[in-house]
């Protein structure tokens, strides 16, 4: 006889917003420390230290949905958007810890003002993905979260100026090529945060024109 397979479906129901809210408020969190960082770098390695925790208790989020998930027989929202979006949501904390830990690996003491404006439209574009995950439950709240939604997309395009603007300067100023390469890389993961954020937005799009 073949071994039979311990597996049971789970009573009751997830509440996999909770989960989205959770997830979206620890991104928040990481996103202004890092902000706090680079305003004013006071002890980088602690503060570095702090953001790779935050990113942790994202993996934990995250491990906890995707375990859930298959067990779960009604699920609020499709699953494989709750995957996505989960998803999503840990790869912008992933880019954060990312800029982050560039600051100990190039010994970055002195921030350039161009880091500076990016953490800020991180922060920014997080904040409204934040109080758009709040609101979708809600479906009478749709037009309100799609203002978000717009928002977010509008924090992202001044992200790619942004980032355009900081690799000029750095072409401009290419004498020094180690300084060149650090920045270069912390640029991009910031710009590539401001990312993350919009692809969210763009799964919640999704998933309000699938239950509207």
């Amino acid at each position: 006889m073949e071994d039979s397979v311990n597996f049971s479906f789970l009573p009751g129901e997830v509440k996999f917003y909770d989960y989205l809210e959770k997830a979206t408020a620890n991104l928040l969190v990481g996103a202004r420390a890092l902000q706090k960082l680079l305003d004013h770098s006071l002890n980088i390695q602690s503060e570095v230290a702090e953001i790779a925790r935050i990113e942790h208790e994202g993996d934990l989020i995250v491990h906890e949905v995707t375990n859930l998930l298959p067990r779960t027989l009604i699920t609020p929202i499709d699953s494989e958007d709750i995957q996505h979006l989960i998803s999503t949501i840990d790869d912008a904390l992933d880019a954060v810890d990312a800029a982050a830990q560039c600051l100990v690996t190039y010994q970055i003491t002195d921030i350039k003002p161009p880091a500076r404006e990016l953490a800020r439209l991180i922060t920014e574009s997080v904040q409204e993905l934040e109080v758009a995950i709040r609101k979708l439950p809600n479906k009478r709240l749709y037009a309100q979260v799609r203002s978000h939604i717009v928002q977010i997309n509008t924090l992202e395009n001044e992200g790619d100026r942004a980032l355009q603007a900081a690799l000029g300067d750095l072409v401009a100023h290419r004498d020094d090529m180690f300084d060149f390469i650090r920045w270069k890389e912390i640029y991009e993961l910031l710009e590539k945060t401001t990312d993350c954020v919009e692809d969210a937005g763009d799964i919640i799009q999704r998933v309000m024109i699938a239950n509207a």
